[in-house]
């Protein structure tokens, strides 16, 4: 399925991606009808004036990109989106501060993040925005592991030093 658009341009590989961009613009119009305060009936009229259809989930994409369209004429700009890119260098950090937390480091230091990360991925990075995404999913895959010996050795720790002694007379063993 391959559908366009005229102002965003967009091309569809998958159901899944053309269901998206479907709720993506079903949303700009319900959020274009608050924006424009159109009442119930002004909204169906608008609807059935421009496309035939009473409803903005009977649209098709051509449909829905002619309500936009009208609604855009009428002073309404659909916000952009609020998704915020994956940080994986703030993860990166964060999980190594966890790590150094929960007692898994030596060298808790930024230097020693950066030793780090170039062992694992022979790249050399004066700071761990510059790691290709590639590079920065296996250094917090790295990191997730060692973060996770780091607290269960912590627990052990924990659970031993609350484990009572045990000395031989108590096992009942002869002196």
């Amino acid at each position: 399925m391959a559908t366009t658009t005229r102002r965003n341009f967009t091309a569809h590989a998958n159901q899944a991606n053309a269901d998206a961009q479907r709720k993506r613009e079903l949303g700009q119009i319900h959020q274009g009808k608050a924006a424009l305060a159109w009442s119930d009936d002004d909204y169906r009229y608008h609807l059935f004036d421009l496309t035939g259809k009473t409803s903005a989930a009977e649209l098709d994409a051509a449909g829905r990109a002619k309500v936009l369209a009208l609604m855009a004429t009428g002073g309404y700009k659909p916000k952009g989106s609020t998704f915020k890119p994956f940080d994986q260098a703030a993860k990166i950090k964060w999980l190594w501060k966890k790590i150094g937390a929960a007692g898994g480091l030596r060298d808790a230091s930024e230097a020693a993040l950066l030793a780090f990360v170039g062992r694992h991925t022979g790249k050399g990075v004066s700071d761990v925005k510059f790691l290709p995404t590639a590079d920065a999913s296996k250094v917090i895959e790295a990191l997730k592991a060692m973060l996770t010996r780091a607290e269960r050795a912590k627990l052990q720790e924990q659970i031993q030093a609350k484990a009572p002694t045990c000395t031989k007379s108590q096992t009942g063993e002869a002196q």
